[in-house]
Formats: C-alpha cells, structure tokens, sequence
C-alpha cells in the first residue's frame, strides 16, 4: 500500500471511525456509571471522554516512518481511533477496565498495564497507563455507518496525574524525532516516581475520608434506592445531595430506610407529585430529597430551620405535603 492509497481510504473511513469512537466512549461510560452509582460519572471522570481520529500526517509517520515494520499498515494499526478516560487514583482505573472488559458489544484485549510493568521492573518509574484495544463482535450500525465486525479501537485509562506526566512528555521523551537526553529521562523518571508517591498519598486522604462519611454514604445509597422503587426513575446526585445529606444525617433518626418506604407507600400523591417536580426541576432528582419530604413531614420546623438551601426550593415540598410554609 502506498502512503497515497492509505490517505485515500482513511479519508473515506475516517467518518465511521469517528461514530465507532462515540460509540465506545457511550458504551464505556454506561458500564461504569452502572458501577459507580449513585455517584455521578461526571464526579468520577475527571475530564470528558473525547474520541479522537489519527490526524493525516500521524498516520503516515507511524505506516511508513517508525522502526516498526507492519505487513498491512492500515490494518495493523490499531489506534486509528482511541479514547481516554482520566480518573483521579489508581484504584479507580480497575473500575473502567471492569466496564471496558465486561461489556458485551466487544472484545478486549490488554496491550498495556502499568502495574504488571511495575511488577517486572519494580525499580523502574516510567509512563504508566492502562491501554486496550476492543473489537466490535458484529457488524454495527452507528450513526448512519456501518462499522464492520473487527473494528479496532483503542481505549486508554490513566490517573490525572498520569495524564500529566503522558502530556508533558509526549513530544519529548517517547518521540524519535526528539533525542531524549539522559538528564532528559533521569527528570522524567524523578516526576514519574513524584507522582506514584503522591498518588499512594491521595489513597490514604482517600480512605480516611470514605471511612468518616461511610453513614452518609450509605444513607445516599439507601434513598436511591428507595427512590427508583417509588419514583420509578434514575436518580441524578450532585453536590446538593451531599449538602442535604450532610445536613440532616444528624437529625434522621433510626430506621429512615424503612420510614421512608413506609411514609411513600402510604402517600402515593406525593409520589405522583415528585414525579412530576423531577421532570422539571434538578433538585427533586437527589435521593435524599426522599429524607427531605419525610422530615418535614415529621418535624417541619425543624427541617425548615436546617435547610441548607434557599426557601423558594423547599416551599414546594411543603405544599406538596399540605403544609403552611409560613407557620414553621
């Protein structure tokens, strides 16, 4: 193949790349926000999934200009088209991994794992991420393209900080048209150990921090479950939730679950009515909304005093409850 029969025919699969890139992003990030919930994806991703093409000349070089000799360029190549998911620690990179290599649309191979890199060279501090490569199963249709059966994407999964490290050395260090120095590769080897301490360091901050909400955590847990139970949709946390949570854990009493789903299951007009709010407001799509309606059921004054938001957004839960607002 010539590097003009090459262009050619990625210039006319290059649109069906880019919607089998889409498609995997969506699919990935489906997987893991049925891992992580109730925690929103875009808390756990720390920057937005983009799909990204190889540009013209990047394809040409890594066909026809690198040590590498591929007996079918174009099909050899597996990063036409790749995507990156960027978490915070380490430990989180396995739960993408766990929705990459579960999901059923594909097959996954791993064509880097920093961990196993570590385990061989244990005292080595060098690029880290974890790369893979997915295959469609099947022919698929994908935004008016059909993707044939075997298409290749790669999808790679770092830390944040791993992802610093990838950009600051990207056209330095790993690109044979720079000749890295030695002093070059002993300050990338120095950051590259900074940031795994660092990261060692953020997991204790972590686990220190996961042990001290743990109630919080499983009160959020338990009204979104109560609230696809009643509300009969998927609940959408965001920092509110932590706020409300944060506010009346304190004052929830013993047994809230079951208070909850016992209060709910006897006012099914309440029901009816965050339903309908959920449609049109954010607000009334945090589980611990649920908490909200039962407190001031049961102690209005009191919730109305600790509410940690404004007035105007918690009148509707009074009149949803029949309440005066302005006699508490």
């Amino acid at each position: 193949m010539t590097e003009d029969e090459l262009i050619e025919r990625w210039s006319a699969e290059r649109p069906m790349y880019e919607a089998w890139g889409d498609y995997v992003s969506a699919r990935v990030i489906d997987q893991v926000r049925s891992k992580i919930a109730p925690l929103a994806v875009d808390l756990f991703l720390r920057l937005p999934p983009k799909p990204r093409v190889k540009a013209d000349a990047s394809f040409l070089e890594k066909a026809f200009y690198r040590s590498k000799s591929y007996s079918d360029p174009y099909g050899d190549i597996t990063d036409k088209v790749g995507v990156r998911f960027v978490v915070l620690l380490t430990d989180q990179i396995r739960v993408v991994s766990d929705a990459i290599t579960t999901c059923p649309d594909w097959d996954a191979s791993k064509d880097r794992d920093f961990e196993h890199e570590q385990q061989q060279n244990p005292i080595q501090f060098d690029y880290a991420a974890v790369h893979y490569v997915v295959r469609c199963h099947s022919e698929l249709s994908v935004n008016g393209h059909v993707v044939p059966a075997g298409t290749p994407c790669e999808v790679q999964i770092k830390t944040i900080l791993q992802h610093a490290y990838s950009e600051l050395t990207h056209d330095t260090i790993y690109k044979p048209t720079v000749e890295a120095t030695a002093r070059m590769k002993r300050a990338a080897a120095k950051s590259m150990a900074l940031i795994e301490a660092t990261n060692d360091y953020f997991q204790q901050v972590v686990d220190q921090v996961s042990e001290s909400i743990a109630p919080s955590r499983s009160l959020s847990e338990n009204t979104s479950r109560l609230y696809r139970k009643h509300i009969q949709l998927e609940p959408q946390p965001t920092r509110a939730e932590g706020l409300i949570v944060d506010t009346f854990e304190q004052v929830a009493g013993e047994d809230v679950a079951e208070r909850i789903d016992r209060f709910l299951t006897s006012k099914p007009q309440i029901v009816a009515s965050l339903r309908e709010r959920a449609s049109r407001k954010l607000l009334f799509r945090q589980p611990s909304i649920l908490l909200v309606y039962l407190l001031a059921h049961e102690k209005p004054t009191a919730t109305k005093s600790n509410w940690p938001l404004t007035s105007e957004e918690l009148k509707p839960i009074y009149v949803d409850l029949g309440k005066a607002f302005e006699n508490y």
